[in-house]
């Protein structure tokens, strides 16, 4: 019966974005985690060949998941640290057979840093590292295949959520009935672990990022429940069309995008 309620809540999240009474906070889809790399196509090749997605927006540095953008930047300065530890810790991707891909991902270069294991009442799970740093939950859920979820850390989940919340809306309930988090549009979610935190744009996680059907009016809504701007609005042409985007600044040091994307793009 919970895994019906669950498919259920995905579905509808997936497939509808609410419009908001006067008040509620709209729930808006989540689009895209940007990382940091050597070398950006390099690293998307990787993802594309062990990990999946297909090629998006004309670019060879970009894939789509469903309908959310795994993105590589560039670290020209090679500074950047491993994933595990920052406000951004780690990203999930659900498999249909988690040991044959432990397998895959090891002889491709990954570090396998916690083996395969059940945790009850949720899923077998695996930690890796990226070739590049970034730590990667690997898990085999059938029902919600690719993208899963991103996981942060911070001093208090519940204050973290509670933020996340304010400004994107979401489906708060538990996974499973075990970990209490947020749904997005996208059918992605976002997790919290407690403990202390690094900011993102030190590691190799750089930022996460939401859709917003029209930047600016979206900005002003959003700096109306508190948000910091921190860069932008920024025009930019890609080779399927335009797109506007801005910063805000998320908890414990969270560095966050809004991006509004041409109305025919993916």
């Amino acid at each position: 019966m919970q895994m019906f309620r669950l498919a259920v809540i995905a579905l509808v999240v997936a497939s509808v974005i609410p419009i908001p009474l006067d008040g509620q906070v709209p729930t808006r889809m989540y689009d895209h985690v940007h990382m940091s790399v050597p070398d950006p196509e390099v690293a998307a090749q990787w993802y594309h060949d062990h990990i999946g997605g297909e090629w998006v927006d004309g670019r060879t540095d970009r894939l789509l998941f469903g309908r959310t953008r795994i993105m590589f930047l560039r670290d020209r300065d090679g500074t950047r640290r491993p994933s595990a530890g920052s406000v951004i810790d780690h990203l999930g991707f659900s498999f249909p057979d988690l040991e044959a891909k432990l397998r895959e991902v090891e002889e491709a270069g990954a570090t396998i840093t916690t083996p395969a294991r059940a945790v009850e009442g949720l899923f077998t799970l695996s930690f890796i590292n990226d070739p590049w740093g970034t730590r990667l939950e690997l898990i085999e859920e059938p029902q919600h295949l690719g993208f899963h979820h991103v996981h942060l850390r911070g001093p208090d989940p519940a204050e973290v959520l509670d933020w996340y919340e304010n400004i994107f809306g979401g489906i708060r309930i538990r996974m499973r009935a075990r970990l209490e988090g947020l749904l997005y549009p996208g059918n992605v979610w976002l997790l919290v672990t407690q403990g202390e935190s690094f900011p993102s744009t030190e590691g190799t996680i750089d930022h996460i990022g939401w859709r917003a059907p029209e930047a600016d009016p979206t900005l002003s809504d959003l700096q109306s429940r508190g948000a910091e701007l921190t860069s932008g609005p920024v025009d930019m042409r890609l080779p399927n069309g335009m797109i506007r985007f801005f910063y805000i600044a998320g908890p414990n040091g969270a560095n966050v995008e809004l991006v509004q994307r041409q109305a025919d793009m993916r």
